[in-house]
């Protein structure tokens, strides 16, 4: 509705037939269609937020007492398991150590790399050419996991053989 010339406002075509429809009503039937209106927005009020937020509010209520057990529960689990890993902690090999735990694994998952050394700060080179890249990659998740070795510098280029990789990787362990 946009105003017109002397404050008079520009109506549409429906609003001007209930504008009608209203003005024709007399004073009693407007004051009822009005106590009606009101009663019709407290009803809908009460029925699309009241009536869900207060059942959900008391879903809710009766819920928590589980859920808490629940968290006491999982915590409980969660304080056996870091106390199971600290007893059960492996001794990382370091150095040659690692070296020849990483090549021993290498040899059980039927991979050879071309380069297994050692750099001067500890860190170990591996370089390998037509690996497969998922053979390669189960075995570096396997190392990472049991050795705790993760890759800090990585370079790995695809071959003409699908699937296969030339790589050279750069491995810390015992983090």
């Amino acid at each position: 509705m946009a105003p017109q010339r002397g404050g008079a406002m520009k109506l549409s075509g429906a609003q001007q037939v209930l504008l009608l429809l209203w003005r024709g009503r007399s004073l009693r039937e407007r004051a009822v269609l009005a106590a009606l209106a009101a009663l019709l927005l407290v009803l809908a009020g009460y029925g699309l937020l009241w009536q869900p937020a207060a059942t959900n509010s008391a879903r809710l209520q009766q819920e928590l007492p589980q859920m808490r057990t629940d968290l006491a529960h999982m915590q409980a689990m969660a304080a056996e398991l870091a106390a199971s890993r600290s007893r059960t902690a492996t001794v990382v090999p370091v150095g040659a150590g690692l070296q020849a735990a990483l090549q021993q694994s290498l040899q059980d998952q039927g991979l050879s790399a071309q380069k297994l050394s050692i750099r001067a700060d500890g860190r170990i080179m591996l370089e390998w050419h037509d690996a497969p890249f998922s053979s390669m990659a189960d075995w570096l998740d396997q190392a990472r996991q049991k050795w705790r070795v993760r890759v800090v510098e990585g370079h790995v280029e695809r071959t003409l053989h699908p699937g296969d990789v030339n790589a050279r990787l750069v491995l810390r362990g015992g983090d």
